[in-house]
């Protein structure tokens, strides 16, 4: 008898947890998807023949067989990303990750220096989020880079609320010295596909049983049978083994309270000019009292050609759920549902674990999954 299994969600965990588990042909794989397409934010959609995603969706991993297992499906070529950051304080400017070389353009370089200077590494602190940037950069490059950033980003009132054990925090290097590469020497890329990775989730699952434009509502832990809603009408699914990529909260009825998360709202702009940002740039993250946190020239990212190009503007807002909150209560919060996940449930990917993570880790937490159920 084939095993029946529901996926929640076909991002690029669920879809590559898909395409794992369709090797066993004794394996019935069934999807969910409640959006009208897959891919979640890294599906590339278009505004006046410019293709954009959700943000710029930049594949980066320092593992080899991450990178040639994405390769294999849709063929990446390589990609470097600068970026930069916009302090309104100084009308400058600065690389980001934060440079040595540019704090000598600094109006206050002799303070920064000073407060620099003063840093003892061993004295960093993981107390929580403000406190570890306040011990590794010192007041003021804190209050220029991260302090309103970061509260932008994360939708929050103090910095102090964010965990400082999270691992893109950037622990050990906050200020690089040469190196503008934002992932540094990782195997970095973007598809040479104008579309992206659409061609990933399509070829995927073109010959998967997928229900699209349905909403998982409920999984029963007792009969592991998820409720779902299409189009306004309900039905059931049994099944052998539940994957979800999606939020854990809302299939167990917000049993443990509803979890947190930042949201976007992305405002398209196109511009007759051929790009926006001279140089090697693609974004700017703006880190002051602006509404907005990061601007994309996306033709940078796709190479779409066009006597135009499109800028998009990341605004938080309370319009989806994209960014799991890392804040302590928040993640014990995720726990007390984690201690009640039924046999044969399991989860994946940045909503499904509640963690900040990337293409990457989707990919991997994956492939682990199918090496457990081996």
């Amino acid at each position: 008898m084939k095993k029946k299994i529901a996926i929640i969600g076909t991002g690029f965990s669920g879809t590559t947890i898909a395409d794992l588990l369709s090797k066993d042909l004794n394996n019935s794989i069934t999807l969910f998807e409640s959006n009208s397409h897959p891919g979640g934010g890294c599906w590339t959609k278009y505004y006046g023949g410019h293709p954009y995603t959700l943000g710029p969706r930049i594949f980066y991993t320092p593992k080899s067989q991450t990178f040639e297992y994405l390769d294999s499906k849709v063929k990446i070529r390589q990609y470097i990303t600068r970026s930069l950051s916009y302090v309104e304080a100084d009308d400058n400017f600065y690389s980001y990750p934060l440079q040595w070389k540019d704090i000598e353009r600094m109006p206050d370089r002799v303070k920064v220096k000073g407060e620099l200077d003063s840093l003892n590494p061993k004295d960093i602190s993981i107390e929580n989020f403000e406190s570890y940037w306040l011990s590794a950069i010192g007041p003021t490059m804190y209050e220029k880079f991260v302090n309103n950033y970061s509260k932008k980003m994360w939708s929050i009132k103090s910095n102090k609320e964010l965990s400082a054990n999270f691992e893109w925090i950037n622990k050990g290097t906050p200020i690089r010295d040469g190196d503008e590469r934002l992932f540094g020497e990782q195997l970095t890329g973007y598809p040479y596909n104008i579309d992206g990775y659409n061609s990933f989730f399509s070829n995927i699952l073109k010959d998967k049983e997928v229900y699209y434009s349905t909403k998982v509502i409920h999984i029963d832990r007792d009969k592991l049978e998820l409720t779902f809603d299409k189009n306004g009408e309900q039905g059931k699914f049994s099944a052998d083994l539940i994957i979800n990529t999606g939020h854990t909260d809302e299939v167990f009825n917000f049993e443990h309270g509803e979890l947190a998360y930042s949201g976007r709202q992305l405002i398209k702009v196109v511009l007759p000019s051929e790009y926006a940002f001279d140089k090697d740039y693609e974004w700017v993250h703006y880190s002051g009292e602006e509404e907005y946190t990061r601007i994309v020239d996306f033709k940078k990212v796709t190479q779409h050609k066009s006597p135009n190009c499109l800028l998009t503007i990341e605004i938080p807002a309370d319009v989806n759920r994209l960014y799991p909150k890392q804040i302590e209560s928040e993640l014990t919060k995720y726990d007390n549902y984690r201690n009640d996940f039924p046999k044969n449930y399991f989860c994946l990917g940045r909503l499904g674990n509640f963690k900040y993570t990337g293409i990457c880790d989707a990919i991997d937490q994956a492939h682990d999954l199918f090496s457990d159920l081996k």
